[in-house]
């Protein structure tokens, strides 16, 4: 069957198809001497903006951009009177990476064993690519993963208050409330998919959908969110996971980098955006809390030297450590007295495994933020080599958090849950009952020990 088309598709199609003709008759001059392919058009459903990616072979892509310019009012001429539009999309011109980067594209999909026909068709992109789309456009959602965490959020709200300081729309769109731990470094820039939905309405413009520190829409999990990701004109991922899927139309992923945040430093610096002290507190807890405090093996001295940066340009470290690691609440004791009662060691002790029920967080009066940090308690076990942490949600599902110390691949394991995360730390959520899930996660670890070695 052929896939049924959008009318932003379709419109991008048309616009290809014009453009493709004027290149062959109309479009001539400086700029427009080489070869210059269309390559592909995304066009909003709206039809008031338009992206149009090329490819060429000559060098000075931005001597063709500028005669894309020049031929502008042109070229929207032609488009209205052949499709009989009332308005013409605005247009920007782009180059398109793509194929220089398919290796790359091939390297990730390989390393993640997606099936050939499943494949995401989104672009990889490059530093460059994504500090060109700051630059182009005025309004962004920035978007974090659910059951958020210092990466995600301080990613998101750096960006966002960067965006803003130059003049630009721009906030993070959120479904849930922000932890307790990290919820200072807000700024002003979270606002819930509901109240978000009812700005973005009053206002006109195209915008960017940006997704920090995950890849996958399965991470949204609420339908206002999905709706104002729907209504972006192009969306981009910013990622450092080594699981993370090419689903946005641009995909920028480092997985050699500690953080998420350690990204959007360089991306900050590349774009030109300014970096003020909120920014660099921001930024510092993404950092501080995806190391472990710079104790993981992700860190790396670049990550100290942007650390470092980070406090030269004001971060508020003080704060930082007493929100996150020195405002413990009571209640997280008694969920530590809880799990020691589901402690269990497996494969002959180099695995640890616990749990907590929703009724008994309840009773306890303990939230998210009294959970996190079980699994790397169970890890500092003498011998153990992998800890798992269960947690049953409010609507029945379990959510998982796996650590490991050296020999095993967590991430590997989590993807065969639908999950994913780092080498050393990831996880995954499953609509199954707490015992099934602890049962098959201690099955697929021993495995992964015994074949460790």
């Amino acid at each position: 069957m052929a896939k049924k088309l959008h009318r932003g598709e379709r419109l991008g199609e048309e616009i290809r198809r014009i453009l493709g003709e004027l290149l062959l008759r109309e479009l001539k001059g400086p700029g427009f001497e080489g070869m210059i392919t269309i390559s592909y058009v995304k066009a909003a459903d709206d039809g008031s903006f338009a992206t149009v990616y090329f490819t060429t072979l000559t060098e000075d892509e931005d001597a063709v951009i500028a005669a894309f310019e020049k031929a502008k009012g042109f070229i929207r001429s032609e488009i209205n009177g052949r499709l009989g539009l009332r308005h013409a999309p605005d247009l920007r011109f782009l180059p398109d990476h793509a194929e220089k980067y398919g290796q790359h594209i091939d390297a990730i999909l390989s390393g993640l064993d997606i099936p050939k026909d499943d494949a995401p068709a989104g672009r990889v992109a490059t530093a460059s690519d994504i500090a060109d789309l700051l630059d182009a456009y005025e309004r962004f959602a920035i978007f974090t993963h659910v059951h958020m965490d210092g990466d995600t959020l301080g990613s998101a709200v750096a960006l966002a208050l960067a965006l803003k300081e130059v003049g630009k729309e721009a906030f993070v769109v959120v479904s849930e409330e922000v932890p307790r731990t990290i919820a200072f470094i807000q700024y002003g820039a979270v606002w819930q998919a509901a109240q978000a939905k009812e700005i973005m309405e009053k206002t006109e413009g195209p915008y960017l959908g940006l997704l920090l520190d995950f890849s996958s829409r399965d991470r949204i999990e609420c339908e206002t969110r999905e709706a104002i990701l729907d209504g972006a004109a192009e969306t981009a991922c910013v990622d450092h996971h080594v699981t993370a899927r090419a689903e946005a139309d641009w995909n920028f992923v480092e997985t050699g980098a500690a953080a998420t945040a350690e990204i959007v430093f360089r991306l900050l610096t590349q774009a030109g955006l300014p970096l003020t002290d909120e920014i660099a507190t921001a930024l510092y807890v993404g950092i501080v809390t995806d190391t472990g405090r710079f104790q993981y093996s992700a860190t790396t001295p670049e990550t100290h030297r942007i650390a470092a940066t980070l406090l030269e340009a004001g971060a508020d470290v003080g704060t930082a450590y007493q929100e996150i690691y020195q405002n413990v609440k009571a209640e997280k004791l008694l969920v530590e007295r809880a799990m020691l009662d589901t402690f269990e060691l497996f494969a002959e002790g180099r695995g640890a495994i616990a749990g907590i029920g929703a009724d008994a967080l309840a009773a306890l009066g303990a939230g998210e933020d009294e959970t996190d940090g079980m699994s790397e308690k169970l890890r500092s076990i003498i011998g153990v080599e992998v800890s798992v942490f269960l947690r049953e949600l409010g609507d029945g599902r379990v959510k998982a958090s796996m650590r490991s110390k050296e020999l095993v691949n967590v991430a590997e394991v989590a993807a065969q849950f639908d999950g994913g995360g780092h080498v050393r730390a990831a996880g995954f959520t499953v609509a199954l009952p707490m015992a099934d899930v602890a049962r098959q996660i201690k099955e697929k670890l021993t495995e992964a020990l015994a074949v460790a070695g």
